[in-house]
């Protein structure tokens, strides 16, 4: 069961949701906006590996997809609802719906042009991946990170009209920054499905009995 602190319902039908909004959510499922078949897994971490953990964590505030399926034009991560949604800034052209980027998946996308882009994310980003599907050879999508122990990792998607994942982890370390980028010349490449799952910060219902366990133990000791 997934909890999600917004207003927005978690949905398995993405056009059940956006009819009536103009801002997409922040869903738990890989490629709810779209139909797309992973051909490439690549990277460190599968698409597969990242569908189990954002399952098994059930709760979108820490672990979940963002879907960039809201009606709004060209921003940043932030134009989806969600509290997720507000812990990775940097993006410049998500949630497009035009251009001659083929989409990555769904109707809507983001994609890089011209120089790269520079994602950061806050504290505590143990894995990160997103899909895309390159229709040129000038539309391929790199992608690379930068762990807390500053060792980094580069991935490009070279396979042509066919969907990609790309992920990223490194146990025992934390992603810092995001770095997204195109081949030189090339005019768009897409990306979409950006998958995050951060360490949950532990809730004050923990903390509080936590605190009140000890209470006890040090009175039943008194």
């Amino acid at each position: 069961m997934f909890s999600n602190s917004t207003s927005l319902p978690f949905c398995l039908v993405a056009a059940a949701c956006f009819s009536s909004v103009s801002r997409g959510a922040v869903v738990g499922l890989l490629d709810v906006g779209g139909n797309v078949d992973i051909s490439n897994e690549l990277g460190t971490f599968s698409s597969t590996a990242m569908q189990s953990l954002i399952t098994s964590t059930g709760n979108l505030d820490f672990a979940g997809v963002l879907d960039a399926e809201g009606s709004f034009g060209s921003g940043n991560f932030s134009n989806d609802s969600g509290v997720l949604a507000t812990k990775i800034t940097g993006a410049s052209r998500y949630g497009r719906d035009d251009g001659t980027a083929a989409k990555a998946s769904g109707s809507r996308w983001g994609f890089v042009n011209g120089g790269p882009e520079t994602w950061t994310p806050d504290a505590g980003l143990t894995h990160f991946g997103l899909i895309t599907t390159p229709s040129a050879a000038g539309n391929l999508l790199t992608v690379g990170v930068t762990y807390s122990d500053a060792s980094t990792d580069s991935v490009t998607a070279s396979a042509l009209n066919s969907a990609s994942w790309i992920g990223f982890h490194n146990p025992g370390e934390t992603i810092t920054s995001i770095q997204v980028s195109e081949v030189a010349g090339g005019p768009f490449a897409n990306y979409d499905d950006v998958s995050l799952v951060f360490i949950p910060e532990p809730s004050s219902a923990v903390l509080l009995a936590t605190g009140l366990f000890g209470f006890l133990r040090r009175r039943k000791r008194a």
